[in-house]
């Protein structure tokens, strides 16, 4: 039944800025998936390079992210920080990593109290602006600050267009009032974003593979980590398959441990979770890795199955069943597998 919509009383719900910021915050990213979407945006921006760099000053540190895709001008900054910048139901390129327009503010804010945007656009001058999640409970009001942290030694200026942005006051990373001298805090801030330089390795292995973009970790470029060790003799690949609703499947069985090039080689390919963990489909979205080790409730994970892994490439007009959730991982680990597979 078609409603009236004109014949109804109406009434303004607008959501409350400070609880709704802090709502964001919880949606369940950690660092590896936070900065990962970061660099989809940089993708998404036809960068060639991206630039992330960690920098240590206890509870003042911060994290950039720094690309040289195509930039924005101040209004377009302003409307990529808006929550909700774009919706799901629209129709997307093909290599449209995003969905919802809430990865950069969801993925930044998960991780710290200050998000600032610094791009420059051809023909425009640099420009910035700044969630302060702080301003935002003093005011309750959905405003950006024109601000960017003095200590910043980072720009756009050795660039002819890009973008960079700064995550600071991280109090999801390092606790308040950590000093700068505090060797145990210092060491866990570098393990777990050196955890995080690993999940980009894996993540985006595909591009880094075909050169088509190079991601530099602390000035360092970083090596693509490939699930599936097409560089081993040994390793047994099937056929590509093609399925329902354009999904192409392709399987892999490493080899044994004895039958590896080198122990290095087979220690590589444990990847990040070790070999049990890493078992299972590699579902990927634009060449995207999305799942990393999951057998989408078909098997349970068994030690006889460690060395199988499938890829799994879905395209985009398939979110939706696929349920894919804002951080791009939820919904694909519960997905069931059509019959036809």
């Amino acid at each position: 039944m078609r409603i009236d919509y004109d014949s109804l009383r109406t009434a303004n719900a607008i959501p409350c800025a400070a609880s709704m910021i802090e709502t964001f915050r919880a949606i369940g990213y950690n660092i590896e998936t936070a900065v990962a979407d970061i660099i989809d945006n940089s993708i998404s921006a036809n960068a060639k390079n991206v630039w992330v760099t960690r920098h240590w000053h206890g509870d003042k540190s911060f994290i950039t992210i720094k690309d040289d895709g195509c930039g924005m001008n101040s209004q377009e900054i302003i409307d990529a920080m808006r929550p909700g910048s774009h919706s799901p139901l629209e129709e997307r390129s093909k290599t449209d990593l995003g969905r919802f327009g809430l990865g950069l503010k969801t993925a930044s804010f998960s991780q710290c109290r200050k998000l600032t945007v610094l791009s420059k656009k051809s023909g425009y001058h640099s420009a910035y602006w700044t969630w302060d999640l702080d301003y935002v409970a003093q005011t309750n009001e959905w405003t950006l600050l024109q601000w960017i942290p003095e200590y910043l030694d980072e720009s756009v200026d050795d660039i002819e267009h890009g973008t960079l942005v700064i995550w600071s006051d991280l109090d999801k990373v390092v606790r308040k009032g950590t000093s700068e001298n505090d060797i145990n805090a210092k060491e866990k801030f570098s393990n777990s974003l050196d955890r995080v330089r690993q999940h980009i390795a894996m993540t985006f292995h595909r591009f880094l593979e075909e050169k088509s973009l190079k991601i530099f970790w602390c000035g360092h470029e970083i090596n693509p980590w490939n699930p599936f060790c097409i560089s081993e003799s040994k390793t047994q690949s099937r056929p590509t398959e093609g399925i329902v609703g354009g999904i192409k499947l392709k399987g892999y069985v490493l080899p044994h441990k004895s039958a590896f090039s080198s122990e290095k080689a087979y220690n590589v390919a444990e990847g990040i979770n070790g070999w049990p963990a890493q078992q299972g489909f590699y579902v990927y979205r634009g060449k995207r890795l999305l799942l990393a080790g999951d057998w989408l409730g078909l098997f349970r994970k068994e030690e006889h199955y460690k060395l199988v892994r499938i890829q799994v490439d879905i395209p985009n007009t398939l979110d939706s069943e696929w349920q894919i959730d804002i951080k791009k991982i939820k919904g694909v680990s519960s997905y069931t597998m059509p019959e036809s597979t």
